[in-house]
């Protein structure tokens, strides 16, 4: 029997089958190794229950591939692939939790235009907190940049968005919900403010240059050169 849909983000449709409504999101948590120790990541995954569920068990399917490279990662990995699965089986609609989702990230009301400086904090907000701390000199850096690309940035409701950062997916993640609700120029000038922002203190750490190169491909910019090394 196919899995009845409906409710209040019924406008907003999954960004994976692009058919059926947002319905729910679920939080994997994984590791993968990083020399002696381990790195762990979490990602939030948004859309239809069905969609949801396959895309857990890819991700689990993934750890069961490359999260053994180290001790720690050796010892972890079980335990967090045995929680993928079982989250998995479990997946049930969750509303509240996407219209925060989607209050967080701008688009909120489908039919409201949607506004380049409000899915730039979103993304930025994102960006700053996706290791789960939010650090004074990180939130004053991204302010001021902000004001400096978009004249009608507010760095108040800017901060707003920044605590409410548990409602927020990863910047990757958070790119693939909005690819198809955004504009090319949109687009463009938020992707524009995640490279600034990383970039100001005039050195890309390795992994923000492979999360900002992802940021690219889920918002669905392929163009060269749109970077700050012409790769991203």
């Amino acid at each position: 029997m196919p899995e009845q849909t409906g409710g209040a983000n019924d406008s907003h449709l999954c960004p994976y089958c692009k058919m059926h409504p947002l319905e729910t999101a679920a939080t994997l948590p994984s590791v993968r190794g990083d020399g002696l120790g381990a790195a762990f990541s979490v990602k939030t995954i948004t859309g239809c229950r069905a969609c949801v569920r396959k895309q857990l068990l890819f991700q689990t399917l993934k750890a069961s591939a490359e999260g053994w490279t180290s001790p720690p990662a050796f010892i972890a990995n079980p335990v967090l692939i045995a929680y993928g699965l079982a989250r998995a089986t479990a997946v049930k609609k969750d509303e509240g939790r996407v219209r925060r989702i989607l209050k967080a990230a701008g688009i909120e009301d489908p039919n409201e235009e949607k506004k380049p400086v409000r899915i730039a904090y979103g993304l930025a907000a994102a960006l700053i907190t996706s290791d789960g701390k939010v650090y004074r000199e990180e939130i004053e850096t991204a302010s001021n940049i902000g004001k400096e690309l978009f004249p009608d940035f507010n760095e108040d409701d800017f901060l707003e968005v920044a605590a409410a950062n548990r409602d927020l997916p990863t910047p990757e993640d958070l790119a693939v919900l909005l690819n198809n609700v955004v504009d090319e120029k949109t687009k463009h000038a938020v992707y524009k403010y995640l490279i600034a922002i990383a970039a100001a203190d005039d050195e890309v750490a390795p992994e923000e240059h492979a999360m900002l190169k992802m940021v690219a491909e889920n918002l669905g910019l392929t163009e060269p050169g749109q970077g700050f090394d012409r790769s991203v």
